[in-house]
């Protein structure tokens, strides 16, 4: 029994570390959530606290409607969106969708604006309403919530392991009888 004891710390020493820091997290972006962005825009850039798949991708939402990027790639620990026009003015959210160098998948968004000036406004066909500048409390909810987004698997995981190593530690002992 002892050694099945030393067994098991030793598995949940080595297993559980790896588990638990084992997830990319967004670490910024361009532009950045509830951000009124005032010049045009071509392009959309995610960064992550570690490597990302090339399965990665982002959508890019506007009143409902999805804007069509011309490419998006990840490289390294980006993912970049190139759009082939640049955005008009209104409200904007992107969505996006990472496989980590883990493998798991994350998921998060980010609202922001652009509010173009007369001049660069001009070029536009569609008048769009104007979303004012996001409040700090919305700023804040956005940016939590792109925190705690991959949290729930980094509590999960490990109760899983260590439900694992039990059943297994259980199964073993009941062999040797």
């Amino acid at each position: 029994m002892k050694k099945l004891l030393i067994i098991f710390i030793s598995l949940l020493v080595l297993i559980l570390p790896s588990v638990v820091s084992a997830h990319t997290e967004i670490t910024s972006s361009i532009p950045e959530a509830g951000q009124v962005v005032k010049e045009e825009t071509k392009e959309i850039t995610l960064t992550f606290g570690g490597e990302i798949e090339s399965l990665s991708t982002m959508t890019l939402m506007k009143d409902g409607q999805d804007i069509k990027f011309e490419s998006v790639q990840a490289q390294g620990n980006q993912l970049i969106g190139l759009l082939g026009t640049p955005l008009e003015s209104g409200s904007y959210i992107i969505n996006w969708n990472i496989v980590g160098g883990d493998g798991h998948p994350l998921t998060g968004e980010i609202p922001f604006s652009v509010q173009l000036t007369e001049e660069e406004a001009q070029d536009t066909t569609e008048e769009v309403p104007i979303k004012q500048d996001t409040t700090q409390e919305e700023k804040e909810v956005v940016t939590e919530n792109n925190a705690n987004n991959g949290n729930h698997l980094k509590t999960f995981l490990p109760k899983i392991a260590i439900l694992l190593l039990a059943i297994g530690l259980v199964t073993l002992y009941r062999k040797k009888r």
